[in-house]
């Protein structure tokens, strides 16, 4: 769990995205679709100078009163393709600020991917003073909702190559 002071985040879970797991790998890899996926993503872009796994962007979130841009840094640190993701990373904004750090598991399953989540995350600033409660749900609910908008990314590619073989 990230050191200091602040309001303290963890949690886990999983969802099945339709697609094989390399295939699913290889989507969030990608730049374009990955930041298509992303929930309030305005910008998003590899950072240069870093390792060719950084990124950063500017993402709107809001929850309940609390709204913004802020400016997230993500780095993909342990990668073992196509079954595990460490992240670290954090985010900036107006209201305040957030480090931590995530897991990611992806196993085959009927049906597709299953993606199994875990988070440690330390929010600072105004936000968790004002809005600590409620940011306990809304982080999960981001969370599904990229996973929503990847598998509808992905069903849309499916229509698009099924019309195209037409």
């Amino acid at each position: 769990m990230p050191e200091g002071k602040g309001h303290r985040l963890r949690s886990s879970g999983s969802t099945v995205v339709p697609v094989r797991r390399q295939r699913l790998w290889d989507i969030i890899m990608d730049e374009a679709r990955l930041s298509a996926a992303i929930p309030g993503a305005e910008t998003l872009h590899r950072v240069e100078g870093e390792d060719d796994r950084t990124y950063a962007a500017d993402v709107s979130i809001g929850v309940g009163p609390i709204k913004g841009t802020w400016r997230v840094t993500a780095r993909f640190a342990e990668e073992i393709e196509p079954s595990h993701i460490v992240l670290f990373g954090g985010a900036n904004g107006p209201l305040g600020k957030s480090f931590g750090e995530g897991w990611i598991d992806f196993e085959p399953v009927e049906g597709g991917t299953r993606v199994s989540y875990s988070y440690a995350i330390l929010i600072s600033g105004m936000v968790a003073k004002v809005g600590g409660r409620l940011i306990d749900g809304a982080a999960d609910r981001l969370i599904d909702k990229f996973y929503e908008r990847l598998a509808k990314a992905i069903r849309a590619e499916r229509r698009a190559a099924a019309t195209a073989a037409d």
